[in-house]
């Protein structure tokens, strides 16, 4: 099975169908030579009976296609929580939320997603007050604040603070 000439096709056989339901392709990963998992995302987020929907609809295209073996296992699904953002389009509905991200170069950054563009996106830092025994009062430091471009991105995760 070649990788590329599957997702080329099942992103183009995606696009019409998601595009009517407001949806969009994420990601397909391909294991074992047979396992083929697609995820699919939207501005709202996703129900069940979308992956269904989707999957019957892949599922008579990839049949007889000669891309894929017989005996394949199809999975569709929205990336969930613990994937990395992979698409410009899913930021959007995180604004808001902090960001595990790393960068091309290797640097780390955990901050606050503050805006989203054609280009990329602006993180804020979130500056958490210190409860400190001390007397010595510390000036306040203001939050850095980061523009990066999605080409910097290398990975980009949701953070979740209880």
């Amino acid at each position: 099975m070649n990788f590329d000439e599957v997702k080329n096709s099942v992103e183009a056989w995606l696009k019409p169908e998601l595009d009517a339901k407001n949806l969009f392709f994420v990601d397909i990963k391909i294991s074992m030579g047979k396992k083929i998992e697609v995820y699919i995302d939207s501005d709202t987020g996703v129900h069940i009976d979308d992956c269904a929907q989707i999957s019957r609809f892949l599922e008579k295209l990839l049949d007889g296609s000669g891309l894929v073996p017989e005996n394949y296992i199809l999975e569709v699904s929205s990336p969930g929580m613990d994937n990395p953002l992979k698409v410009p389009r899913q930021y959007k509905r995180r604004i808001g939320r902090i960001l595990q991200v790393l960068k091309t170069d290797g640097v780390m950054i955990e901050a606050a997603l503050t805006e989203v563009n054609e280009t990329g996106i602006k993180l804020k830092e979130v500056v958490e007050e210190k409860k400190k025994k001390s007397k010595i009062k510390e000036e306040p430091q203001e939050p850095k604040e980061y523009d990066l471009k999605f080409e910097e991105i290398k990975r980009a995760l949701l953070q979740f603070k209880f």
